[in-house]
């Protein structure tokens, strides 16, 4: 194969997972055995994903019965970059809106009681339990000072049968308009979520490439990190419009496959 020079010094992928790896529910064909050829090659692989109603151990879990050969310190999710901020507050109490699954992680940090205000109202994907009362609560909260934290900023992602269904950024950016708030997005595209995971794979910007499916979180998450950005032709990619869009990617490819031409 002959090496493109535009990517010939790259040492790491930053890979998204929903849509990229895999799409409705079965592997994107050929992705299985890229990520194995990828290794081989000696490259460093990251998963990381925005994916928020379901804890890092559950995608690792799907991801091997998928049939990937990963293992749970290349996993990276909102999730865990949310644990890793409230560690450094443990006295902070929260109030979750998030699926049972997720906030089971957090059962042994401090949630809000009674009348008390707590610190953080935290917004996750929370489609188990679809309660407008849930929101409105978190709403009130906001109002009277509490701290906003979103897992992810996604508009929208595509379910299992490739319809769009409303996102946890969407929801976050409605009570942060509503309450005339601030707020912290934990995932993509926040630029320090794109750090977080630099310093996880232990390279520098310049020496990773990120490939994802959503031209707003995966591809301006990267360039707004200094990374160059390759948008796959799957998933949501499948959308994507070179004509209107106005984000850039580096490549835009046909999937994850694809991506071993470069290497």
């Amino acid at each position: 194969m002959k090496t493109n020079r535009k990517f010939g010094d790259i040492k790491g992928i930053l890979a998204d997972i929903d849509g990229t790896l895999y799409f409705k529910g079965s592997p994107i064909p050929g992705a299985i055995e890229s990520v194995s050829k990828l290794r081989e090659i000696g490259l460093k692989l990251l998963f990381f994903t925005n994916t928020d109603s379901k804890t890092p151990k559950t995608i690792l879990r799907n991801m091997q019965n998928y049939g990937f050969a990963i293992n749970e310190q290349e996993i990276f999710t909102p999730i865990i970059a949310l644990k890793e901020f409230l560690l450094e507050y443990p006295n902070k109490k929260s109030f979750f809106v998030t699926t049972a699954e997720v906030e089971k992680e957090f059962q042994d940090f401090p949630k809000v009681e009674g009348s008390e205000i707590p610190e953080y109202v935290i917004i996750g994907d929370f489609h188990d339990n679809w309660d407008v009362n849930r929101l409105n609560k978190a709403f009130q909260y906001v109002l009277k000072g509490a701290q906003l934290l979103g897992t992810q900023g996604n508009w929208y992602y595509l379910d299992r049968t490739g319809e769009p269904v409303i996102d946890t950024g969407s929801f976050v950016y409605m009570i942060a308009k509503a309450a005339n708030s601030e707020s912290k997005i934990f995932g993509k595209p926040s630029k320090e979520y794109f750090i977080q995971a630099l310093e996880k794979i232990k390279l520098k910007s310049k020496d990773v490439l990120v490939v994802g499916d959503d031209i707003e979180s995966d591809i301006q998450g990267a360039i707004n990190t200094g990374i160059k950005g390759i948008l796959v032709k799957t998933g949501k990619g499948q959308f994507y419009n070179p004509n209107t869009s106005v984000i850039k990617p580096s490549k835009v490819i046909d999937s994850f496959t694809s991506l071993i031409e470069f290497f």
